[in-house]
């Protein structure tokens, strides 16, 4: 057990010794090991574990596990918002990055000028294209292979967004098409800059889409949210006819099972509404 004790104190690394000063007594410590733990616990368990415990203090058990399943709802709901907008971001960073490219090449740069030139455009957008164009000039600049750094780069994030659930769709591919690209031009003597160019063409075309896509389903999904909220305007009619539905709700047993199954309708709908539109999105 004391072995066990000290092997919590010392995981995860990076707050150890945070940890550690707290035990011993540091005040500054002690005031920076709550958001250091925080922060490293991920929105998805943090918001159905507070709205459970909001709902235990509130109402009792089954209202704590509605609130949380609601909580972890709106928590995925959140993500993949999160995810779309990230879509967009690395698409219009990309395109911004072959632009400056093959503008570039165009005017005669080499190729690790251009990629040095499409990682600038980049960094304002997404950091991580600009991460795997720098790399790809380097590769340049010492005489690599620049389609297998490229390819390389495609592989990893590809791995890191499987990994993490979080993957942006076809913006994750462009870095791989990039390197087909720059293998075609490079091996069978294909002009880099048309090459280029016709994949930035294709990148702001799936931006433009991914936009109007959007835009499109934005409807469906603020309706859903409204039928979502109609539960509660009922609550409130029933309380303004001198009833008192809410005094039902959080006042017993019955009221928690209540709960629970319209939270469980509530969280299946959302999730059902989600996957429609998220289907008719590809």
């Amino acid at each position: 057990m004391v072995l066990l004790a000290g092997a919590l104190i010392a995981w995860p690394d990076g707050l150890a010794r945070t940890r550690l000063r707290y035990v011993c007594g540091d005040a500054a410590a002690r005031r920076r090991v709550l958001p250091a733990v925080l922060g490293r616990v991920p929105t998805k368990v943090i918001v159905p574990v507070a709205a459970g415990l909001v709902g235990l203090v509130a109402a009792g058990p089954l209202h704590a596990c509605a609130a949380a399943l609601l909580g972890a709802v709106v928590s995925e709901l959140r993500r993949r918002a999160g995810v779309r907008g990230a879509r967009l971001t690395r698409l219009g960073s990309w395109e911004r990055a072959l632009d400056d490219a093959s503008s570039a090449l165009r005017a005669g740069a080499g190729p690790e000028e251009a990629l040095h030139r499409a990682a600038e455009g980049a960094s304002s957008g997404d950091p991580g294209v600009a991460e795997i164009l720098s790399s790809a000039a380097s590769h340049a600049r010492l005489g690599g292979d620049v389609a297998t750094a490229l390819h390389e780069a495609a592989t990893w994030q590809a791995d890191v967004a499987s990994a993490s659930s979080a993957g942006v769709g076809g913006a994750d591919r462009v870095a791989g098409e990039l390197a087909g690209a720059w293998h075609l031009a490079t091996r069978h003597g294909v002009v880099l800059a048309e090459v280029v160019d016709g994949l930035r063409a294709d990148v702001a075309s799936r931006r433009e889409r991914a936009v109007r896509v959007d835009a499109a389903l934005a409807g469906p999904r603020a309706t859903a949210v409204i039928l979502t909220g109609l539960p509660g305007f009922g609550v409130l009619l029933g309380s303004g006819f001198g009833a008192d539905p809410l005094g039902v709700l959080v006042g017993g047993p019955i009221g928690g099972a209540l709960c629970l199954i319209g939270a469980g309708f509530l969280a299946a709908g959302l999730m059902w509404t989600e996957r429609i539109v998220d289907g008719a999105s590809r």
